[in-house]
């Protein structure tokens, strides 16, 4: 017992409360300091940066060229490595919009990727298509759904045999969905495809993307993608070579409603 308190009284002098996840009480100035200028980074990295960083440098990363671009023509991993489609077409993701039902129900952005037109995919064609997707699967996902609701207490009652035996409303509307896409692709194949033997746009199926993404397929737009670090290589005698620089490609716009 007076070991014990001997321990309690060399905590409290160190400047610790009797509960251990609290911590010390006050903390050493000199200590608390140094930790707060550590924090911050250096002060002066190079001549031409300060604190505050580089005025120069964009705010929002996802407007450079590159893979988070919404006009970047991404490699086509819904096709066989040795296709002629995995050489021939590209990718355009169309990213979620998580502000129209959160997670309650996938919809996509209606942001309008200027590279889908020269592919033979309008922008008006475009927004018709995220209206009639995101207008189905808000009602199909949506936890509020009377039929959602209906389902879910049948279900129980059942033991899940309901939804085993497929008797559930969502399981036939995202049918109806993927059937409605594939009618889709077969129209766009009629018009744009009967042209010189274009390839035509095509959306993949909602259930090989998780709905987290809504590709469109379109022919390879042969853009060459932005160099990871241009300016300077290093040499096999361990210097720094500067290299010339080309100007810099400026990738499709993006139209916003």
């Amino acid at each position: 017992m007076a070991h014990m308190e001997n321990e309690q009284d060399a905590g409290e002098r160190a400047g610790f409360s009797p509960d251990l996840e609290r911590g010390p009480d006050v903390m050493d100035a000199r200590q608390s300091m140094s930790s707060r200028i550590s924090g911050i980074g250096s002060a002066i990295s190079s001549d031409d940066s300060d604190i505050l960083g580089d005025p120069d440098q964009q705010p929002d990363a996802g407007d450079e060229w590159g893979p988070q671009h919404a006009c970047y023509p991404h490699l086509n991993p819904h096709v066989p490595l040795d296709s002629p489609e995995y050489i021939n077409t590209r990718i355009i993701r169309v990213r979620r919009d998580w502000l129209l039902e959160g997670d309650l129900a996938p919809t996509f952005s209606n942001l309008y990727p200027e590279i889908l037109e020269p592919a033979g995919l309008s922008e008006q064609e475009f927004r018709r298509v995220i209206q009639k997707l995101n207008s189905e699967l808000v009602p199909i996902f949506s936890p509020y759904n009377w039929r959602n609701i209906l389902d879910g207490v049948l279900g129980l009652a059942t033991g899940w045999l309901w939804e085993d035996f497929g008797f559930t409303g969502v399981k036939g509307r995202l049918q109806n969905l993927e059937n409605w896409i594939e009618q889709w692709n077969k129209e766009m194949e009629k018009t744009v495809g009967s042209e010189d033997g274009t390839i035509p746009p095509k959306i993949v199926p909602l259930k090989r993307t998780g709905y987290m993404t809504l590709d469109i397929q379109i022919p390879d737009p042969e853009i060459a993608p932005a160099p990871p670090t241009p300016g300077a290589s290093r040499g096999t005698d361990g210097a720094v070579h500067a290299e010339p620089t080309e100007p810099p490609q400026h990738p499709p716009a993006v139209t916003v409603l």
